[in-house]
């Protein structure tokens, strides 16, 4: 059977597929051994055999240890639990080494989960790496002091090494060599990261194919030039690249490199011909029987998905870009005479050659490029909703200097592990190249639209998008195999006609298989309450296409803007916000828009800033907004009672606070916003209360300013007030704007224990449906045949929240 390993993997993705839809709850089960017996963390005190050890990233002061074979103990529980692999986080820097047996007290937890669109899904991270729980340790206890020696051995030569790169590199060089040489991510500038990943260069910042087979030959050449026998340098390579692999732990895409370059060796040494499909093939087999969920990971989709490209698009477009076998022979005969013809002008003759070889180069590459793009695009749209632009051009520069990079960093690296003042030569030709590389993407950052938001397809985008790809494929080598046919019986005019299709249909379907995985904006009104932890993100779309954010802060969570808003802003296609508003200016309603301001530019923008119209505008929240707009050149606006605005046929009425007043608290001078849609109706409160809450109070018991606003007889949605605050959206208020669903934005476990069980009450009473962000995640309100339909983000996520928390 041709190509075995292509079915087995074929054979075990579909089994294993079929497996999980069957018994995903049960395995589950298995596997998240402690839901429904504690809550989100809980004391415990674990033993284990130390596997890995690496620092945790942005985090100089903690290590992360892996650990395997653990016996878990809680304090609430006489029972010992079993898990395969443990990850530990310990504070300081111990003298630890893999092999050891460890006794641990400290706190159990679980891995956070996405509890909204677009967010990072820890728990499914490590998931994939067969890791289920997370231990924050507060003291050990070394039981044995068992060393495996080659992994202790492998663990110091790569703490030597990364040590060479600090001492001898500025901190955010030392940064990237280390992360591409070392794959220790752990002192890697989030700047840097940023910068090369917006554009398109980030897998240079992951150990990949391309740097283990650069590695590889480059060792293996070495030892041609000493004269080793081929019989004895090629185990040695073997080793030594199987040893590469386990000092820099093992990840998905380095496991996969190194599997094939073994493959590749060994068939070199036993004289076979090497099939790169096949290699592949098992390479994706040997990972999934040990990782089986990394075939739903990032890393295994665009590693093996890079390779497939390469594999099976880039003979299809090398022939259809380069002529076929025929018109190949022919070209190369006509370019022998016309090299002969240019070396006789010895002036120019050799330059002309040179931008020929050249210029062909780049055109191998840009299809080399083209290749892997088309077969990954959807996979980093749907993780990472955007593509940067000049991504292709960016490679040009950089590919081909990146073997240089690697051999002058690997090099420099073992050679200071012996002469520190060597290492620094050699790794200063590394830091130029970097500068090199850091001066390209900044220039490409400031072209206009550098990146490109598309948002994240779904999953009939997805089947959609890889059948037309295949369609194209087939069509391509069909009408090949014609012009071969036809040029090899010399037919005059058959050969014409097939190649001008080929280049129609080489140049026109993969443009109409990019179009099936674009986001389509919906024509429906659209309304996510986010979970930002303890604060508040409303996100609008209407029918018009106009997007709206209202507030976007948290107290509970880092960086909510970047980490939660955004990427939720991103997953459904967003490049334009056009109002956000900021209700009042406590923190925890606008840290995030601060952010998302800063941010604000190519990839999307922000139109206008509203705040609210009140008499003490100098306050360090509305200080801190107006000048980050100022910056981005953002128009600000103010709203007041009776300002109005629409978004085609949704209107939009402000009902507090009045021009220029005054309020005691920060929370009292809230914008409160109703909005009108058909007979959908929603009334958007802050932290309304006080003196702001009783100015609404006699606004919506006013019949002529009622009519005057467009107030409606009953809200469809409240947006309830300080996130469910005993001393806000009082009784009275409730008995006139009967709301059909409360929506509630509070954190999980927060220290003020929002929402308070007498607002509940209240709310209960009225006969309103209570939705919360802390137990359902981001609420979604969608109209559906003009009746809106609430739904929380968990609620049909297979990662949800035990029902005991």
């Amino acid at each position: 059977m041709k190509r075995p390993f292509l079915w087995i993997f074929a054979g075990i993705t579909i089994l294993f597929l079929l497996y999980r839809a069957i018994y995903s709850e049960k395995d589950d089960a298995r596997y998240y051994c402690f839901n429904g017996i504690w809550e989100d963390q809980t004391s415990a005190s674990a033993t284990g055999t130390i596997d890995q050890i690496c620092m945790e990233q942005g985090k100089e002061d903690r290590i992360v240890l892996y650990l395997k074979n653990c016996r878990i103990h809680l304090t609430t529980d006489t029972q010992v639990y079993f898990q395969k692999k443990l990850y530990i986080s310990i504070s300081g820097k111990p003298s630890l080494q893999p092999g050891n047996t460890l006794f641990l007290n400290g706190t159990l937890l679980e891995f956070p989960i996405a509890t909204n669109p677009g967010m990072f899904n820890r728990r499914e991270y490590y998931k994939e790496k067969g890791i289920y729980y997370e231990f924050r340790a507060d003291s050990f206890q070394v039981l044995q002091y068992n060393i495996d020696p080659i992994k202790n051995i492998l663990y110091h030569i790569r703490d030597r090494i990364g040590l060479v790169y600090q001492t001898c590199l500025p901190p955010k060089e030392s940064g990237i060599v280390s992360a591409m040489i070392l794959g220790d991510k752990s002192l890697l500038d989030m700047n840097i990261q940023k910068l090369y990943q917006e554009s398109g260069i980030g897998h240079l910042l992951a150990i990949s194919g391309l740097h283990v087979s650069i590695l590889g030959m480059a060792l293996r050449k070495l030892l041609k030039k000493l004269y080793v026998p081929e019989k004895s340098a090629i185990p040695v390579c073997i080793l030594l690249v199987a040893a590469y692999g386990q000092m820099t732990d093992f990840s998905i895409s380095t496991s996969r490199a190194v599997i094939m370059m073994i493959l590749l060796l060994a068939a070199d040494l036993f004289e076979r011909t090497y099939d790169g499909k096949n290699a592949l093939a098992l390479a994706a087999v040997i990972i999934l029987l040990q990782k089986p969920f990394a075939l739903f990971s990032c890393s295994f989709l665009l590693s093996f998905g890079a390779m497939a490209g390469i594999y099976l698009v880039l003979p299809v477009l090398e022939q259809v870009w380069f002529g076929d076998p025929w018109a190949k022979r022919r070209k190369r005969r006509r370019l022998h005479h016309l090299d002969r013809e240019l070396l006789a002008n010895k002036r120019t003759g050799r330059f002309r050659i040179f931008c020929r070889q050249q210029g062909q180069k780049i055109g191998q590459m840009l299809l080399v490029s083209s290749s892997v793009q088309l077969t990954t695009l959807p996979v980093v749209l749907y993780f990472f909703f955007e593509i940067p632009l000049y991504g292709i051009v960016i490679n040009l520069f950089v590919i081909p200097l990146s073997s240089l990079l690697v051999v002058f960093s690997f090099v420099g690296g073992v050679i200071g592990c012996i002469c520190l003042p060597a290492a620094k030569f050699i790794l200063s030709n590394a830091f130029w190249l970097l500068k090199l590389y850091e001066q390209i993407c900044l220039i490409f950052q400031k072209l206009p639209g550098h990146m490109q938001i598309f948002g994240r397809p779904v999953w009939w985008q997805l089947l959609l998008y890889y059948l037309m790809l295949i369609l194209v494929l087939l069509c391509l080598m069909y009408l090949l195999y014609k012009i071969d046919e036809a040029e090899y019986q010399r037919l005059p005019l058959q050969p014409e006609k097939n190649r001008k299709k080929l280049k129609y249909i080489g140049k026109v379907l993969p443009v109409l298989c990019i179009i099936f995985i674009v986001h389509i904006p919906s024509d429906t009104f659209e309304m996510t309450m986010l979970d930002v932890g303890q604060g508040d993100g409303i996100y609008l779309h209407t029918p018009a296409h106009q997007d709206i954010l209202i507030d976007g802060g948290s107290t509970s969570e880092k960086q909510v803007g970047k980490y939660r808003i955004l990427p939720f802003l991103k997953s459904k296609g967003i490049r334009q916000i056009d109002y956000l508003i900021a209700t009042h200016a406590d923190e925890d309603h606008i840290n995030g828009l601060e952010e998302l301001l800063k941010l604000s530019g190519d990839g999307y923008k922000i139109r206008q800033l509203l705040l609210p119209d009140v008499a003490d505008k100098k306050q360090s929240g509305y200080v801190l907004l107006r000048k980050a707009a100022k910056q981005k050149h953002i128009p600000v606006r103010y709203l007041s009672t009776g300002s109005y605005f629409r978004s085609g046929s949704i209107s939009f009425f402000c009902l507090n606070p009045s021009a220029g007043s005054s309020f005691d608290s920060a929370n009292a001078e809230s914008i409160t916003l109703s909005m009108q849609y058909q007979d959908f109706s929603c009334l958007f409160t802050g932290d309304l209360e006080g003196a702001g809450e009783e100015a609404l109070q006699r606004i919506v018991s006013s019949s002529p300013l009622r009519q005057s606003y467009h107030i409606p007889e009953h809200y469809t949605v409240l947006k309830v007030a300080h996130h469910g605050s005993k001393n806000s959206t009082g009784e009275e208020l409730l008995d006139i704007l009967k709301p059909e669903y409360a929506l509630i934005s509070c954190g999980r476990k927060n220290r003020y224990g929002h929402p308070h069980r007498e607002l509940l009450d209240r709310l209960a009473d009225t006969g309103a449906e209570i939705q919360r962000t802390d137990e359902k995640g981001a609420l979604s309100v969608i109209l559906r045949n003009g009746k809106p339909c609430v739904t929380g983000y968990l609620d049909n996520q297979d990662n949800q929240i035990s029902k005991n928390k």
